[in-house]
């Protein structure tokens, strides 16, 4: 990193904890400063201050979609026997997006990076064939990927952790999960001047429930950038006890450096590109409350839409609503809660926005942005 960038960036941060610091305070603050929840909470801002906030504020939005004991339930039933071992992936998926349908579970089984796929033969695999990262362990604690789904600027992680010795998880516990992503050192190379920025969110599945000191949950992120060749780092679990305390299950923290360990996650290259629609959008915009938004490039998937533009306007974080226009007439609207990255560096701002389950774009024939229907096959409407 040069001199510049490197002041820009630390510019960019005290300009940040600037806006934001009123609400940085606000977070438990009768513990110390350089405590690892202040830490943990410092870096969530910086990465991206109006996702943080909003989760201050608000559940996290797939958390209680059904009752975690039903979840709980549903993936223990499914592991009883040796038979349903194909199955409980489903269940999985199915706890987490709070029910699919058939289609729903195809498009999830064509995309996603699971251990039965690992045996396929053949020199040329697909991303959705390639081998799930390794096991990590050190320290007493082995993180193991269980599936990997994502394209484009969605991923999703379903881990299984397995705490040192004597962890001892209920279903009732609240864990957050440290990490963070990482884009490829080929997506920095060919875009040296973007700031790379992510959301997480992390959601427990299963805990203590198929061994006292293992629980299974899955980690989304949504990132300014393609995920393909990313890395996800893990840097500790936090538990929230009965009387309000953060206990530490793993991990470590200093005040100079915050983590100083963590495990590490590479995700495949090319994460099912051939699921990604790329639409002819360049120069189309829509001027709503005194800002004009001109995109620049869009992309869709059956996970949610990615989108870059040009903002003309005082509003550093604008919202756009985006639906999907179905061949049948419905409307499949994305996700209100969008994450947004502004345009440090001139070369726009970028958003990402996910569907609250697989969509089928076979059965879709436009995206609607804001006032503006953009064809997925012919390009925009004029």
């Amino acid at each position: 990193m040069t001199q510049f960038d490197s002041l820009l960036r630390q510019g960019l941060m005290d300009a940040n904890l600037e806006q934001y610091g009123r609400i940085l305070r606000s977070v438990n603050a009768k513990e110390p400063d350089f405590s690892p929840q202040y830490l943990r909470e410092r870096m969530h801002l910086l990465s991206a201050p109006q996702d943080w906030e909003r989760r201050q504020t608000r559940p996290a939005p797939r958390r209680w979609k059904i009752p975690r004991g039903i979840a709980v339930a549903i993936a223990a039933l499914l592991l009883i026997t040796a038979a349903a071992a194909a199955a409980a992936a489903v269940s999985l998926w199915v706890s987490y997006f709070g029910g699919l349908d058939q289609r729903q579970q195809e498009i999830i089984g064509d995309m996603e990076i699971s251990g039965e796929k690992t045996e396929q033969p053949g020199p040329e695999k697909t991303a959705a064939e390639s081998l799930l990262p390794p096991p990590v362990e050190h320290d007493g604690v082995t993180i193991t990927p269980l599936r990997i789904l994502g394209a484009k600027s969605q991923l999703y992680l379903v881990l299984e952790i397995r705490a040192p010795e004597g962890t001892v998880f209920h279903p009732e516990d609240d864990l957050s999960l440290f990490g963070s992503l990482r884009p490829s050192e080929q997506w920095k190379a060919e875009h040296p001047k973007e700031y790379a920025t992510n959301s997480y969110s992390f959601t427990i599945l299963e805990a203590g429930t198929k061994e006292p000191n293992v629980l299974v949950g899955v980690e989304e992120v949504m990132a300014s950038y393609d995920v393909g060749g990313s890395t996800f780092r893990v840097w500790g679990l936090e538990r929230r006890t009965a009387d309000g305390e953060n206990e530490l299950v793993f991990g470590s923290w200093s005040a100079e450096r915050g983590p100083t360990d963590y495990w590490e996650i590479p995700i495949p290259e090319a994460l099912n590109e051939d699921q990604v629609l790329e639409l002819q959008v360049e120069g189309m915009s829509t001027t709503d409350g005194g800002k004009t938004m001109t995109l620049l490039s869009m992309n869709v998937t059956p996970l949610g839409i990615y989108w870059k533009y040009r903002l003309d306007g005082d509003d550093p974080w604008p919202r756009a609503r985006l639906a999907l226009r179905m061949k049948d007439g419905s409307e499949i609207k994305a996700d209100s809660a969008q994450m947004t990255a502004g345009d440090y560096t001139g070369s726009g701002c970028t958003a990402s926005v996910d569907f609250e389950k697989p969509v089928d774009l076979s059965q879709a024939e436009a995206v609607l942005w804001e006032d503006v229907v953009i064809p997925l096959e012919t390009g925009p409407e004029t």
